[in-house]
């Protein structure tokens, strides 16, 4: 990378992870709080900055356990016998959407605490609770972007790293 770490992802040091979304495969992680009105008046809660991941990804927790970007296509864990209809494009559906809902709801917080450079534009963020998000991108990636770090707040900030490179 060319600019530290440190400054791209200064944005969200010492903000508190408080959801997670996604469309399709690309995962989002909200960081802080800030409020969006839709054209039809409906007030969203949003992250103050979204980190948007479209390339391989790891969320390892204190415990030892892991969220993966592959748990998407595994079904979520229920009582009873495999729903024979599943499709992992629905939210909720997949053991991804279920692990990443129970770890916000299980009261852990989860600040980040530091950003450090990785190979192909990858990195790793580590959380206060000492959790760590592995971030590692490969040249087959063929997304659009790998990655990229927004603001909500209206200020224009973004960055983003794919297979063109580090964009700010």
């Amino acid at each position: 990378m060319q600019q530290k770490p440190e400054e791209l992802f200064q944005p969200i040091i010492s903000l508190p992870l408080t959801r997670t979304t996604r469309n399709g495969q690309v995962q989002y992680f909200h960081f802080g709080s800030t409020h969006y009105t839709t054209s039809q008046g409906l007030v969203l809660d949003i992250g103050a900055y979204t980190l948007a991941l479209d390339c391989p990804w790891q969320l390892e927790l204190p415990q030892g356990e892991a969220i993966t970007h592959r748990q998407i296509f595994l079904q979520k864990q229920a009582a009873g016998l495999p729903d024979p209809t599943f499709d992992w494009k629905v939210p909720g559906s997949n053991m991804r959407d279920q692990r990443l809902k129970d770890l916000l709801k299980g009261g852990y917080p989860m600040v980040a605490e530091k950003a450090e450079p990785g190979e192909n534009f990858g990195f790793k963020l580590y959380f206060t609770n000492g959790a760590m998000l592995s971030v590692t991108p490969t040249p087959a990636d063929k997304g659009e972007f790998f990655w990229q770090i927004f603001s909500n707040l209206g200020d224009g900030f973004k960055a983003e790293a794919g297979p063109a490179g580090l964009i700010r």
